[in-house]
């Protein structure tokens, strides 16, 4: 796709070609013009000279100069003059013919008399010769070359200048060191036209850094009024484990709790203000292992085949409790949307893919209906770091997940 400046200057370089060809037409035509009426003119002012002379011999036409030629009537006339005026005709004109002959005619009558006389003068011999032709087109080339060369430099110049304004508010947009939604775009170069879409932009960024502060705002309100009575129950859970010991149901209590709680966790981070440094964390092959631990037991009411692959350990700046939920919501979505398959993770530093043999993602699980919170966690996670995150059907079985380091 071409850009502002590019179509800006693409419209105006045709432009200044269509306008130097037309300049260029009308210079010829006028020097074609002026040669015309210079014979014209030379032609009524000397004819009317000679006819008074010419009326007194007997000859029907004489040769006053190589150029001019005196006829007495219309009958001796050369048969293309009298093809190109009638008889009575007066007045003066050049006219041009097939083979290139050019011949200015002047046809008059003497005061007090109504016989007409001509006068043609041959044109030709002194118009330009072919070398002068050449030596002034050649000139009228170079200067409009040199024209062109100059108007293509404006043109630039100025396509750049108009596009700028609109190039720095697109910039603006898409640089994502400014998405904070703090700093108004303002441009002093502005035209009208891209300040009111500056003014436009301001507006709604306002409005979602609005939206987005109370979205933070009551992820942050409900995330810490879930936790006071989430730390209650888990307390009373472990009194009750003191006095009646650790049965299943006590420890299915608290492995929910420890679920909603991390749940809660995430929601805090996503919620956090960015300007708070992530830290480092370091992904090796005991960092992969106690995260797929707790997804075993799935693994085998499923009847799935768990494979992973590390590339080799590495570090990567961002919230630890996030990439976990990340990884781990994958993998489970994976596992819930497989029986009696594999699901294979792979984790490098370009990313983490997840692959699967399940039902793929035309058809929903049985058993693990949900509202796909999972995914759009993940997908939050990913917009919050930047990250690529896709999600399509294999060509065969099941689907693969991929999240994009970049």
């Amino acid at each position: 796709m071409k850009t502002l400046k590019q179509q800006l200057f693409r419209a105006t370089w045709l432009g200044a070609i269509m306008l130097i060809s037309i300049y260029t037409l009308v210079l010829s035509s006028a020097i074609m013009y002026t040669e015309n009426r210079s014979s014209e003119q030379r032609l009524s002012i000397i004819a009317p000279h000679h006819f008074k002379q010419f009326a007194t011999t007997e000859t029907p036409e004489i040769e006053i100069n190589p150029l001019l030629t005196l006829y007495k009537d219309y009958s001796s006339l050369p048969q293309k003059i009298q093809a190109a005026i009638s008889e009575g005709w007066t007045g003066v004109q050049t006219f041009q013919f097939d083979d290139d002959s050019e011949f200015s005619v002047y046809a008059a009558a003497l005061d007090g008399q109504t016989h007409t006389y001509y006068a043609v003068e041959d044109v030709n011999p002194i118009e330009w010769s072919d070398a002068d032709l050449l030596k002034v087109e050649v000139i009228f080339a170079g200067a409009g070359g040199l024209l062109f060369l100059l108007a293509t430099y404006l043109i630039r110049v100025q396509a750049g200048r108009l596009a700028k304004p609109l190039q720095d508010l697109v910039h603006h947009i898409s640089d994502k060191n400014k998405d904070d939604l703090d700093t108004d775009i303002v441009n002093e170069k502005s035209c009208a036209e891209i300040y009111h879409i500056e003014t436009a932009v301001n507006h709604y960024r306002q409005r979602m850094k609005q939206m987005l502060h109370r979205e933070q705002t009551f992820t942050r309100y409900v995330s810490h009024e879930l936790r006071t009575p989430m730390m209650a129950i888990k307390g009373n859970v472990s009194v009750l484990q003191k006095r009646h010991g650790d049965n299943k149901q006590l420890k299915g209590i608290n492995k929910a709790l420890d679920n909603v709680n991390e749940l809660i966790h995430t929601f805090l981070c996503l919620a956090r203000e960015s300007e708070l440094a992530p830290t480092p964390i370091t992904l090796d092959n005991r960092w992969v292992e106690m995260l797929i631990a707790p997804l075993q037991s799935k693994c085998q009411a499923n009847q799935v085949t768990l494979n992973w692959q590390l590339q080799e350990p590495f570090e990567i700046n961002c919230e630890a409790i996030l990439l976990q939920t990340l990884v781990y919501n994958l993998l489970d979505n994976a596992i819930n949307c497989t029986f009696d398959g594999e699901v294979d993770l792979f984790v490098s530093q370009s990313g983490v893919v997840v692959i699967d043999s399940g039902i793929g993602l035309d058809e929903k699980p049985r058993g693990y209906e949900g509202f796909g919170v999972g995914l759009q966690i993940v997908e939050d996670i990913c917009a919050k770091y930047h990250w690529q995150f896709s999600l399509q059907s294999n060509p065969e079985q099941g689907c693969r997940a991929e999240v994009t380091f970049v």
